[in-house]
Formats: structure tokens, sequence, C-alpha cells
């Protein structure tokens, strides 16, 4: 089943960007997917030290 995701849009320096297309190519992946396994794991390690985050719901439009 596939998971309802939100568009967003992300302003980065082009050095942040060149190196993750850089790691996304050597990995196979799409950018958008690196990013989005980046911020997930960062998301697990905070939870880890600070516990569950709240999630905001997220407006209607």
């Amino acid at each position: 089943m596939a998971v309802s995701k939100i568009q967003t849009g992300l302003r980065i320096d082009e050095t942040t960007y060149g190196k993750l297309k850089t790691i996304s190519e050597s990995e196979n992946r799409s950018l958008n997917n690196l990013v989005e396994y980046i911020l997930k794991n960062y998301l697990s390690d905070y939870e880890k030290r600070n516990g569950t985050i709240p999630v905001a719901p997220y407006p209607e439009n």
C-alpha cells in the first residue's frame, strides 16, 4: 500500500546539494529518497535521546 506523502520545498546551499547528489548517485537513490532517509534517521536518533516527538497536524487547505 502506498504511503501518502506531503510535497515540500527545500532550500539548501550549492555545496550541500552537490554532496547530497553525489551520495544519492553512489547509492542509486533519488535525491528525495536520500533526504527522506537522512531525516528519518535523525528523527529516530532524536527520539532515542529525548522521547517521542508529538506529531503536529498537517493543515488542510
